[in-house]
């Protein structure tokens, strides 16, 4: 398969035009990600792979060309969460890596302005344990991030502290030096901003996603943006619900059953 760089993907944009997915929008507006097509003129189908989200768009292939794409999808998505377009692409998963899929339950929420109290999250800001400081990411922090595995997705879907002061921000929780938790911008798309909370395995429970969470949060409604939260589990449906986000319901997506084994 061929990929695409950034400036060439306005050819693809038909397949999701009315896409509200932070993720695809900003790949195929060329923020970030990375695509692939089977050829570059009137390309029938596409792979579109931002962190470890990969989505299915237009018509699914057959033959040879489903065998290039299944193997772009082993080589590029073998650990990411696969998102069929329609129940044509979920089929095709299914049918093409018979025994070799799973499905996987996520959560949506929407945001909904009348259930955001401005008020209430300066409050999960100021309410931290003593000692812990709240800071928006900069250079230093960025790299700071990227050395620790469990804080590493705060920033590693940009190319550079560059790209990533240029399109989006974050938050973190600092207890002297330490990073401890944080919320930053997973993706982005024009007047979005798809979060991403991480807290250090010892400093759960305690309040601090919801702080950098809420500090996230405010900057966006103060700039205009949109925060999409989009949860893997009930817990982070939780966390977003007390910052004032609305449970809209579940949907399914799959993930490579070699994903659990490695």
């Amino acid at each position: 398969m061929i990929e695409l760089g950034r400036e060439k993907r306005q050819s693809i944009r038909r397949f999701c035009a009315d896409s509200r997915d932070v993720l695809l929008r900003g790949a195929l507006e060329g923020a970030m990600g990375r695509v692939w097509v089977p050829s570059l003129a009137d390309s029938p189908y596409c792979l579109v792979v931002v962190g470890d989200f990969a989505y299915l768009l237009g018509l699914p292939p057959k033959g040879e060309q489903a065998l290039d794409l299944k193997s772009q999808i082993y080589q590029s998505a073998d650990r990411a969460f696969l998102y069929p377009q329609n129940e044509r692409w979920a089929d095709w998963l299914e049918d093409e890596f018979l025994g070799l899929i799973r499905p996987v339950i996520r959560y949506a929420l929407k945001k909904d302005e009348h259930h955001f109290d401005m008020d209430r999250l300066r409050g999960y800001m100021a309410a931290v344990p003593a000692g812990i400081r709240i800071r928006r990411i900069d250079e230093r922090l960025y790299r700071m991030a990227l050395r620790n595995p469990w804080s590493r997705a705060l920033c590693d879907n940009f190319e550079d502290y560059g790209h990533f002061s240029e399109y989006c921000f974050g938050y973190v929780a600092l207890r002297g030096w330490e990073m401890v938790a944080g919320c930053s911008a997973y993706g982005v798309s024009e007047g979005w901003m798809e979060i991403e909370v991480d807290t250090r395995k010892d400093w759960r429970r305690k309040g601090l996603a919801l702080a950098c969470s809420a500090a996230f949060v405010l900057e966006c409604l103060e700039k205009g943006l949109t925060p999409n939260w989009d949860a893997v589990n009930l817990q982070s449906v939780g966390l977003a619900e007390k910052l004032g986000y609305v449970y809209e319901g579940e949907y399914q997506v799959y993930r490579l059953k070699e994903t659990e084994e490695q």
